[in-house]
C-alpha cells in the first residue's frame, strides 16, 4: 500500500482473509482427488467465490489511492515491480521442483513449454497452448490488465474523472451482461475481450469505493447489512456467472468500505503485518500443496492426515516465501521514483570506468 499521509492498516487483514480463502478453496479441490480426504465446505462460495473478488476490490481500491500520488508512467514502474519479479521467482522455484520429479512425471517436461506468453502474463485465450505452472495465473492476467487500463484513466484526469470512468465501464460491463450473457467471461480471457469481462467489475467497485472512503462512519449500519446481504443473495440465489461476480463484487467493495471506514489497527499488529506477506502466499502455495499430496499418493497414504500436512506447508511455505518476495520488493522499489535520465547516465559512467580499466589489460601481451 502506498501513499504519505494514510495507511489503510484494516485492508492488510482483508488480503490475508482472501489469501487464507484461496489456499481452502484449492485444498478442497485437490486433495479429494490425491489423497481421498474431501473438505466440501472449503468449495462453498465463500471459499470459492468470494476471496478472488475480494483481493481485485482491495486491488482497485489501493491502486486508486497510489495512482493519486504519482504519474502514470511511475505508476506502471510501480506496478511491475510489485507484480512481475516476485512471479518470475515463484515461476522459477516451481519449476525447480517440477524438474526434480516433486510432482508428476507429466509436470517434469511442462518447463520446456514455458515461455513470453506465459512469464508475461499475456493474455493469450483459452484456447492458446499456454502453461500457467502457478495455477493462479488467470487473475494475474486481469490484475496486469486492469492496472495498465487504471493508468490510461490516471491520463485523462485524476479524482472524480477517475471515479467516472470506472462508473461509465462498469455500466458497459452490466449491459453487456443483458445483451450477450456469458460473453468475454472466460478466466483465461483474449486481449481483445478482456475488457467486457464481469470479472473486471470488483476492481472497479474497489476504484470508486476509494472515491467516498470519506463518507461519514454511521452509514456503516447500512454497509455492513448490504454486503452481508449479497453474500446471502450468491450463496442461496440460483444465479448466472456474471450476476454472481456482480453480487461478490458488491459485497466485496462493501467489506473494504467497512475496512476503511472504521478505525485503523495500529501497523505494529502482527496479523496486519503479514497482509504484506500475502501476494507471495498466493503465489506459490498451491505448487507447495501439490507437491505434499502428489508425494502422500505416491507413497499411499491417504486421508485427512497428509490433507492437513498440505494445508500446513502451503501456507507456513507460502508465508515464507512471502516474505522473500517482500525482501525483493523492497529492494527494487525505490526503482519506481527514480530518474530514468540519472539512471542511463549513472549506467553509461560505470560503462565508461569498465571500459577505460579493461583496455590496458586487452592490449598487454
Amino acid at each position: 500500500m502506498t501513499g504519505a499521509a494514510v495507511r489503510y492498516t484494516n485492508i492488510q487483514f482483508l488480503r490475508v482473509a482472501a489469501a487464507v480463502g484461496v489456499v481452502l478453496f484449492h485444498l478442497g479441490c485437490h486433495a479429494p482427488v490425491l489423497v481421498g480426504a474431501d473438505p466440501a465446505a472449503f468449495r462453498h462460495t465463500l471459499c470459492a467465490g468470494f476471496p478472488v473478488p475480494l483481493f481485485f476490490a482491495v486491488s482497485g481500491f489501493v491502486l486508486a489511492h497510489a495512482l493519486r500520488g504519482a504519474a502514470p508512467g511511475r505508476f506502471l514502474v510501480a506496478r511491475f515491480l510489485r507484480l512481475y519479479p516476485g512471479y518470475w521467482l515463484a515461476v522459477l522455484l516451481t519449476l525447480g521442483l517440477m524438474r526434480a520429479g516433486a510432482l508428476t512425471e507429466h509436470h517434469r517436461w511442462l518447463p520446456v513449454f514455458v515461455g513470453g506468453v506465459t512469464l508475461s502474463l499475456w493474455p493469450a485465450g483459452p484456447d492458446a497452448v499456454v502453461v500457467y505452472p502457478l495455477g493462479v495465473e488467470w487473475s494475474l492476467i486481469y490484475e496486469v490488465f486492469l492496472s495498465a487500463a487504471l493508468a490510461v484513466f490516471g491520463l485523462v484526469g485524476r479524482g472524480r474523472v477517475v471515479a467516472v470512468l470506472a462508473a461509465a465501464w462498469l455500466v458497459g460491463l452490466g449491459v453487456k451482461a443483458v445483451v450477450a450473457p456469458g460473453f468475454a467471461f472466460d478466466a483465461r480471457a483474449h486481449w481483445s475481450t478482456i475488457g467486457l469481462s464481469a470479472y473486471a467489475a470488483p476492481f472497479l467497485l474497489g476504484v470508486l469505493v476509494y472515491q467516498v472512503r470519506g463518507a461519514d462512519r454511521r452509514w456503516a449500519w447500512l454497509a455492513a447489512p448490504a454486503a452481508l446481504g449479497c453474500l446471502v443473495a450468491a450463496c442461496t440465489r440460483p444465479v448466472t456467472l456474471e450476476q454472481l461476480w456482480g453480487l461478490l463484487g458488491l459485497a466485496a467493495a462493501g467489506v473494504v468500505w467497512l475496512a476503511v471506514a472504521l478505525p485503523q489497527a495500529s501497523e505494529r499488529n502482527r496479523l496486519a503485518r503479514l497482509g504484506d506477506c500475502t501476494y507471495g502466499l498466493f503465489l506459490i502455495h498451491v505448487p507447495l500443496m501439490m507437491g505434499v499430496l502428489h508425494a502422500a499418493a505416491r507413497a499411499g497414504w491417504a486421508g485427512w492426515e497428509p490433507a492437513a500436512l498440505a494445508l500446513g506447508v502451503a501456507l507456513a511455505g507460502g508465508l515464507l516465501f512471502g516474505r522473500l518476495e517482500c525482501a525483493v520488493h523492497a529492494r527494487l522499489r525505490p526503482l519506481a521514483k527514480a530518474d530514468a535520465r540519472a539512471l542511463l547516465t549513472r549506467a553509461r559512467r560505470v560503462l565508461r570506468v569498465k571500459s577505460a580499466s579493461a583496455g590496458p589489460a586487452s592490449r598487454a601481451p
